[in-house]
């Protein structure tokens, strides 16, 4: 995300140091921590699926 206190899908406002969306906004995932699950690192993801923080990660997790 290139400017984390504005959103390009909607009117996002900061509140206390939180970005917040508004309601049904399409990019709100990407301000979410996830935590990959094969290494417990949290991430931002740069996709709406993303599970893993890296691809290194994701084949590990795999078994490839």
């Amino acid at each position: 995300m290139p400017n984390p206190t504005k959103c390009e899908s909607c009117q996002a406002l900061m509140i206390n140091g939180v970005l917040c969306h508004e309601h049904g906004c399409p990019d709100a995932w990407k301000d979410k921590l996830r935590e990959c699950p094969w290494c417990g690192t949290d991430f931002r993801p740069e996709e709406r699926e993303q599970r893993f923080c890296s691809p290194d990660c994701a084949q590990a997790y795999q078994g490839e």
